[in-house]
């Protein structure tokens, strides 16, 4: 098992600590409320960029070598990532090295080294990174960047979060001077310490280390847009061996009170080897090799997300095949039987959230970061509560998530005009 507790430093940095003396390892994570959300579309990227810059020198290491050779050298691993709404930075060390790396993450993290050469070397290595995203013909394709932007954001819906080449080439020093000191403030950071150690001996160094930590955070992420009347969709043609496609239904936000039967639901229709999607395309039908349907969730908004790939000849038997397991779901619901088995699965894959350090920093922390609630919803606590789901509440979810009007279609790869029309027509 193990001990949660949460500090919040004077100058309003949230600590919260999760001690699980079973393991030898600890996860030592900070959680920073800046991300694509934030961003002005002439400055798209700039999250991104700023996550990167934070690892190229710090005040302790003149260079991105030293750093992550320090890492190295205690057989420490460290990870970064943005999403929309956050970033977050991780180092893992065994837990006899804890003070060297609560020292190192207060170097990546307090960091905020903008030497032009280290600028222009991240800005090619995003462009390298990006290249995973572009076509042959060097069309943006990234299918997740799509159906966000399709679903809750004005404007171009092929707008790339992460930024362009013209909008990351644009960006200075002073700009990611300007956001980073607007976004990495005490009050918009969450630290987790989640792993084998004792708070009473760390909290000390998170003192020294975070607790001089200054600025006020007054920035406001712009709400997304959420209204719907009709089904949507985007094509993209793009030469590939597969048409690819993402069927997005606007569901509920992390933490809404709806949000297990939604996390129930996706598992039914394509959690696991014995879903429905899984079972009806490639088992019985063989269309696809691979169908998933998951649950995405932000702070305010949420979806349930089916996605897949299948030959450019089979793409419309695939949409309608799809759309027929959607439709027998909204007529028939659930079994009480699959509701169980469903159950059953959801539950043992939140209870193994307790068994990994970063997987518990990353529910805790990001709970807090984006909800700050009262009292944690734990992992313990949830799976409890999945065994309490009435066939009713699902039903009712069902109800409200697959009608026409919250449905999204993104395809990209070949596909012809009647493919399109056909498949447009299935949405309705």
């Amino acid at each position: 098992m193990y001990t949660y507790t949460k500090d919040v430093l004077s100058n309003k940095l949230r600590v919260i600590y999760l001690e699980m003396p079973h393991i030898h390892s600890v996860a030592l994570s900070a959680y920073v409320g800046v991300g694509s959300r934030y961003e002005e579309e002439k400055k798209l990227g700039i999250s991104h960029l700023l996550e990167h810059m934070l690892f190229r020198g710090t005040k302790r290491f003149k260079n991105s070598f030293e750093l992550l050779q320090s890492i190295d050298n205690i057989g420490g691993e460290s990870d970064a990532y943005t999403s929309p709404e956050y970033s977050a930075v991780t180092i893992q060390v065994h837990n006899k090295y804890i003070e060297r790396g609560l020292i190192l993450l207060g170097d990546i993290v307090l960091g905020g080294n903008f030497r032009p050469d280290d600028i222009a070397m991240e800005k090619r290595i995003i462009q390298e990174e990006m290249k995973q995203f572009v076509d042959v013909k060097g069309d943006y394709v990234c299918i997740d960047d799509m159906s966000f932007c399709l679903m809750w954001k004005e404007g171009k819906a092929a707008t790339p979060l992460f930024g362009d080449e013209k909008t990351i080439e644009a960006l200075t020093a002073g700009d990611l001077r300007a956001h980073y000191k607007k976004f990495f403030v005490p009050e918009n950071i969450v630290l987790c310490i989640s792993g084998n150690f004792k708070k009473k001996e760390v909290v000390h160094y998170i003192e020294d280390i975070f607790g001089d930590v200054k600025g006020k955070f007054s920035a406001q992420k712009p709400p997304l847009k959420v209204v719907q009347t009709e089904p949507k969709h985007l094509f993209k043609k793009s030469p590939s061996q597969t048409t690819s496609f993402k069927l997005c239904h606007k569901a509920y936000p992390y933490k809404h009170k709806n949000v297990l039967s939604m996390l129930v639901i996706a598992d039914a229709l394509g959690g696991g080897i014995g879903s429905r999607l899984l079972l009806n395309l490639r088992e019985k039908l063989g269309l696809v090799y691979e169908i998933a349907c998951y649950p995405t969730m932000f702070s305010d908004v949420g979806s349930i997300d089916i996605y897949t790939s299948t030959k450019k000849e089979n793409f419309e038997k695939t949409v309608h095949a799809v759309m027929e397991e959607i439709q027998h779901l909204y007529r028939n619901g659930i079994s009480s039987q699959e509701l169980k088995r469903t159950e059953e699965r959801v539950f043992s894959q939140t209870q193994l959230i307790m068994d990994s350090p970063t997987a518990m920093a990353h529910w805790f922390g990001v709970e807090e970061l984006l909800i700050t609630p009262q009292t944690p919803d734990t992992p313990e606590k949830q799976a409890q509560k999945i065994h309490n789901i009435k066939p009713e509440d699902v039903r009712h979810a069902i109800s409200e998530i697959f009608i026409p009007e919250k449905r999204n279609l993104i395809v990209v790869g070949p596909y012809n005009m009647q493919n399109k029309k056909r498949a447009v027509a299935l949405l309705k």
